[in-house]
């Protein structure tokens, strides 16, 4: 932020208006989208015209650098049932809205460990699949089903279909992603992009990776931005939008006005500001809790409630596999004895 500027003024990087306003971190420790820590504040500005909202500056600038590097570890495994049945769900949006027939070549930017590129394999059996995962040790679990992935979109990769699935939101220039994804579509073929809706107060907000928050208004500013006229436009359940997007020559900057979110993404912010005072006030100085489930839920409550995971003694699940880096020790589900609390 600029000498002289207050947060209330900053202009949006998105549709360049002005009068956006602070959204306030629940702490000065963050999550990344793994799970892992860092030393972060989530402070968000949100556009009141748009209603995008960005990580600050000042934070976007103390990101980890190994952010998408060596030690990234979400999917750094072949791909789970877990993972197989959330690709189901992502193929079936992207084969709604992709028109027919099946398109000869797709290539999904930022695919993880190939669990999508499976799916669309089974959807269409005729189509080449690539991708590009900057992530090494993710990438190596996508090889090892012989998927054809690199480490970075390179000159002349093309395709009928360009996919990008929740990777917009971790960039630092998200009009020149976009760019980049309108070079890599074949004459004549589309993108489609997934992310997280942020016209929802919900999770997505605590992730200090997630730099942008972006509502459908926001998400197609952008794509007209980089070159793309929105075809089709999807809000699912879940939290998620889908946009179908095509090149064309005009590009355009401005965004029509969002019925922007901005107090219940505060008031979404302050319930996690406020949750760790409250779930204090009702456990004794003797209470030891058992954390039930060892995935995203416990590891924001790890993070942004951290006196109340200090009481966490162990954690329990129906399959402890997500339990790595947890430190905690692990019971099995059919072995927990509820007492009551006389």
């Amino acid at each position: 932020m600029t000498a002289g500027t207050s947060p209330g003024l900053k202009i949006c990087p998105v549709c360049g208006s002005s009068g956006s306003r602070l959204l306030a971190a629940p702490r000065r420790r963050a999550m990344l989208s793994d799970g892992a820590l860092c030393g972060l504040a989530l402070e968000r500005l949100a556009c009141r015209r748009c209603g995008a909202a960005w990580l600050v500056a000042t934070q976007a600038a103390k990101l980890p650098k190994r952010t998408f590097g060596a030690a990234y570890g979400l999917g750094a495994a072949p791909p789970n049932g877990a993972d197989l049945d959330r690709a189901d769900g992502y193929a079936a949006r992207i084969t709604r809205l992709w028109p027919a027939p099946p398109p000869a070549s797709v290539l999904d930017v930022g695919c993880g460990n190939g669990a999508l590129l499976q799916r669309l394999g089974i959807a269409w059996p005729g189509t080449r699949l690539s991708g590009v995962e900057p992530a090494p040790r993710v990438a190596a679990a996508g090889r090892i089903a012989d998927l054809e992935i690199a480490p970075a979109l390179r000159p002349g990769h093309r395709a009928a279909l360009v996919v990008s699935v929740n990777v917009l939101e971790h960039t630092a220039n998200p009009v020149d992603f976009l760019r980049a994804l309108r070079r890599a579509v074949a004459p004549g073929g589309h993108a489609i992009v997934i992310c997280p809706d942020g016209g929802l107060p919900w999770v997505e907000l605590m992730m200090a990776d997630h730099r942008w928050s972006l509502t459908q208004t926001a998400l197609a500013c952008l794509a007209r931005r980089a070159g793309f006229r929105v075809e089709a436009a999807e809000a699912a359940p879940g939290g998620f939008q889908s946009m179908l997007l095509r090149p064309t020559q005009r590009t355009a900057s401005t965004a029509p006005r969002h019925d922007c979110p901005i107090l219940a993404r505060r008031r979404y912010l302050a319930h996690w500001r406020g949750l760790e005072p409250a779930l204090t006030a009702r456990l004794s100085t003797t209470h030891r809790l058992l954390c039930f489930g060892t995935g995203e839920a416990a590891r924001l409550l790890r993070a942004y409630a951290p006196g109340v995971w200090a009481r966490v003694a162990a954690v329990t699940a129906d399959n402890p596999a997500g339990s790595a880096g947890l430190d905690r020790a692990i019971i099995p589900l059919e072995e927990v004895r509820m007492e009551k609390d006389e």
